[in-house]
């Protein structure tokens, strides 16, 4: 009797420990979308996808369209700012700026700048600045769009960028070791956190990511080193978008929308 009850208690707990673990989801919407690469939804409800190398914004009935030829491959989209969106193709080199209506406001090829830069990663910062990471040198750096210069703010670093992710006044990466890190515009860096393997990661804050591993989703802590299990239903999807609370999953055919309250 005694075993029994030790026992009982043992997976009582077990379950009470996977309640804790997980983080349940609100379904909010599912729209039929053509084999794409999705890349996001911003705060208006307009989705962004490239299919056939061209960058489409859309919603409802309107679509709006991007595309250059010479360029190759976009590599990477930053839409954190939709009224100054910034294309990378990084075959070329080259960062091409668009506008609300996907029209080109700028355009910068990083081998003509006054110093010459091989840009690894490219993302909006403050003050009409990009955030680079030069290949070339293994240094973070400030690109003034306007005046057409450079200034590096951090010394070499190690191990690389598997991801970078940015916001105005901060630039986030991790390297092959799955160490997170983050410099500020004056070039301080902070070391966050180590986190596990991903297919997909995203910062949400300063020390929580929401990554993609194996077709689950989870929120993981890089102060506690603990994770949860984001309660999605599709067993299969290609790529996530978070936003304000809104979890975007992107499958062959749908983009999914939940909204998380807990984080």
């Amino acid at each position: 009797m005694k075993n029994s009850l030790v026992i009982l208690l043992f997976f009582v707990c077990i379950c009470a420990s996977a309640q804790e673990l997980t983080i349940p989801v609100k379904f909010l919407s599912n729209s039929k979308a053509s084999p794409e690469r999705y890349i996001g939804t911003d705060a208006f409800g307009y989705e962004y996808t490239i299919s056939d190398n061209e960058f489409k914004k859309q919603k409802d009935n309107k679509v709006l369209k991007y595309k250059s030829l010479s360029l190759g491959d976009i590599y990477q989209v930053d839409l954190q700012n939709p009224l100054q969106v910034v294309l990378f193709y990084k075959n070329f080199n080259t960062v091409v700026l668009l506008d609300s209506q996907l029209t080109e406001t700028a355009r910068v090829n990083f081998s003509d700048t006054p110093q010459a830069i091989i840009a690894e990663a490219v993302s909006l910062a403050s003050q009409n600045r990009l955030w680079i990471y030069d290949i070339n040198t293994q240094q973070i750096g400030l690109y003034d769009i306007a005046q057409n210069s450079y200034k590096t703010i951090t010394p070499q670093l190690s191990g690389g960028m598997k991801y970078y992710q940015s916001d105005y006044n901060y630039f986030y990466w991790v390297n092959s070791t799955n160490t997170c890190y983050r410099v500020n515009l004056f070039g301080k860096v902070n070391t966050l956190g180590t986190t596990e393997d991903f297919d997909q990661l995203q910062f949400i804050a300063p020390q929580k990511v929401l990554y993609k591993k194996d077709n689950n989703m989870y929120l993981y802590d890089l102060e506690t080193q603990s994770r949860k299990l984001i309660e999605i239903k599709e067993k299969s999807f290609k790529s996530f978008h978070y936003k304000e609370q809104i979890l975007s999953i992107f499958t062959d055919n749908d983009i999914i929308q939940y909204k998380i309250t807990s984080t």
